[in-house]
């Protein structure tokens, strides 16, 4: 039988138009079509990862200590950056066409006249190729939010929650609590949750004790020790010490490395029984646009960052390394903010190229500079471009051997430029 459309992308396309909002909090509609699917179960164990800065990086930890003691692992992660078939990887592949088109087409047909969101669409492809693998572990990267995102409609053996700081706030609410209490919907009574942060918001502990939910909190419950060239996890009777310092640049992935161990001994203890398999698996563990180089002499650094929490810690980690002169190729999306994404900048970066994302989603370029003259007196140095790209390109062409190239803002910011191929590196120069 025909399909609807022969490439992935052409099935991208449509799906961004099959519902009248890019997203619906309302879980009936995926949880109607997840049982048309025949679903029974998408893994022996899952794991939940939600928060507002940090979800990749854990779901990454997980997936490499699952990998490193030969379980079967699935990971559900968004966005992507170059490749939707990021999104769905099985034993750290990323999913194939073919097994797109086909998923696709079967979640067609069964939904009927129901209209899925494009991030609907992958969630219930992710499930059903994860039901179809036999998994030991699926991990589950929450969207947005937690309570009302589509992956909560899988209920969780462990979850975690990363952070929590204020992003999304025309869904999640303005403030610390609104948000803590939209992430806390992804825990499950009677089950752990983890959180990975220090001082969690009291709400936080609240709603567990309200649900019935045993929270473990960083530095609480379990304790990280960093020292030169090495670190520690204790956690009753487990400790592991010596792990060699990450790879993954700045203080919190050390949170988030911690706490995917602490969740990995609850429901799968055999898995964290080889202390060296640990050490490994998380200093080995890299992702793309986290504090990622993509070139040395002269430093390029590529980082996703795109709120204010993000951004404050990207701010801390360029402090910490001291660059000279810094420049800076910024793009934001349209419902971001711009003061506190440019603000912890301010005293770093010596001349900014903006350019306009590729995204209906994209804030102008223009506009972006407009926004940061209102707020900063026209005292920043501004260029404006029709694209990242073309940002980009400026930017490489000012660059010389002393000055740090940093692009920031979105997901997307990242993505074109490492699409656009103007510099090309092997697989081992990339740090």
């Amino acid at each position: 039988m025909k399909r609807r459309f022969d490439t992935v992308n052409e099935w991208l396309d449509w799906q961004q138009t099959v519902h009248p909002l890019n997203i619906d909090f309302k879980l009936e509609r995926i949880l109607s079509v997840y049982e048309q699917l025949n679903i029974t179960s998408i893994a022996k164990k899952i794991i939940t990862v939600a928060g507002t800065n940090g979800k990749g990086s854990t779901v990454s930890f997980l997936e490499s200590i699952l990998k490193k003691n030969n379980y079967n692992v699935g990971t559900f992660t968004s966005p992507h950056i170059l490749r939707y078939n990021e999104r769905i990887k099985i034993n750290q592949k990323e999913i194939d066409d073919e097994s797109l088109l086909d998923v696709f087409e079967l979640i067609d047909k069964k939904r009927g006249s129901t209209t899925l969101t494009y991030f609907e669409f992958a969630t219930l492809a992710a499930f059903y190729l994860f039901s179809k693998s036999n998994l030991d572990v699926a991990v589950l990267e929450v969207g947005l939010g937690g309570r009302l995102d589509a992956t909560n409609i899988i209920d969780s053996d462990v979850s975690i929650i990363t952070s929590i700081g204020i992003d999304h706030t025309e869904f999640l609410g303005s403030t610390i609590d609104s948000i803590a209490l939209e992430k806390a919907g992804v825990m499950r009574p009677f089950k752990k949750s983890i959180f990975a942060q220090d001082k969690p918001p009291a709400v936080l502990f609240q709603y567990a004790k309200n649900k019935s939910v045993n929270l473990l909190t960083h530095n609480n419950d379990y304790l990280v020790t960093r020292k030169d060239k090495s670190w520690d996890i204790n956690y009753k009777n487990i400790k592991i010490d010596n792990i060699p310092n990450l790879k993954m640049i700045g203080d919190y992935q050390y949170n988030y490395a911690a706490a995917s161990v602490i969740a990995l001994s609850e429901v799968l203890p055999d898995c964290i029984s080889n202390s060296d398999y640990i050490r490994d698996a998380l200093c080995d563990t890299q992702i793309s646009g986290r504090f990622q180089y993509l070139q040395k002499s002269p430093d390029i650094i590529l980082d996703v960052a795109h709120n204010e929490d993000a951004a404050k810690s990207l701010s801390r980690n360029i402090k910490n390394i001291g660059y000279k002169k810094i420049i800076a190729v910024l793009g934001i999306l349209a419902d971001k903010d711009v003061y506190s994404i440019v603000e912890p900048f301010c005293s770093l970066i010596s001349h900014w190229y903006i350019g306009t994302i590729d995204s209906q989603r994209g804030m102008n370029a223009d506009e972006i500079k407009y926004r940061i003259n209102s707020l900063f007196k026209n005292k920043l140095s501004i260029g404006t471009y029709s694209s990242v790209s073309s940002a980009f390109i400026s930017a490489l062409r000012a660059q010389d051997k002393d000055t740090l190239l940093l692009v920031y803002g979105s997901f997307y910011t990242v993505s074109e430029v490492l699409k656009s191929n103007i510099i090309r590196l092997d697989k081992d120069d990339a740090i």
